[in-house]
């Protein structure tokens, strides 16, 4: 019989069944019940762990923000450039069925978020994910031997890339769509390497 969860792994699990809930029904729609019933917890565990509905917002994002940090440090790090663009160039392929069926969740709830003040927090937290993406592309670019300026430019436009794919491919259900962007994507960044 398993054992009983630790109030942390609680709330861990109501964060990421937040996030869960937030990205396939949207920020306005997503309920605290929805939220206990993906955990499969109760619902006052759900409001004692987060009493405001912008404390769930944050908690998601805060899932995303622990999950993808490490996932970046972890990728390849004996590898050559060229290696670690191509997993996560990978990486990003494996996710692209999630992505076709309900868009990107960080951009879904980062764009769900009202504008009050109240959340300000969740959005620096949103932010600092897609910075840290940007930053590690940039800089995988910049160990290549690019410029740091143009490694930044890059970073940033390839990340603008597969967001604007994943809208498209999300908005018309084609996952050619993303699937072609992250191939280009791919030939992008060998070409990158190659020229610098």
């Amino acid at each position: 019989m398993a054992g009983k969860l630790t109030s942390g792994e609680k709330r861990q699990k109501l964060a990421r069944a937040a996030m869960n809930v937030i990205w396939r029904d949207g920020y306005h729609a997503a309920t605290i019940q929805a939220v206990a019933d993906e955990a499969g917890l109760p619902a006052g565990g759900v409001f004692y762990r987060f009493p405001k509905k912008h404390d769930l917002a944050q908690a998601a994002l805060e899932t995303m923000e622990n999950e993808f940090t490490p996932l970046l440090a972890s990728i390849a790090p004996n590898g050559t450039v060229r290696q670690r663009l191509s997993i996560f160039f990978d990486y990003l392929d494996a996710m692209t069925p999630r992505r076709v069926s309900h868009g990107c969740p960080l951009a879904r709830l980062m764009l769900d978020l009202p504008a009050d003040g109240a959340f300000d927090p969740a959005r620096q937290t949103g932010q600092a994910v897609f910075d840290g993406l940007i930053h590690w592309v940039a800089g995988q670019l910049a160990r290549a031997g690019l410029a740091d300026e143009r490694a930044r430019t890059e970073g940033r436009r390839m990340i603008l890339r597969w967001q604007g794919a994943i809208i498209l491919a999300h908005s018309m259900a084609d996952r050619a769509i993303l699937d072609d962007e992250i191939r280009d994507l791919r030939d992008t960044a060998n070409r990158l390497i190659d020229g610098a």
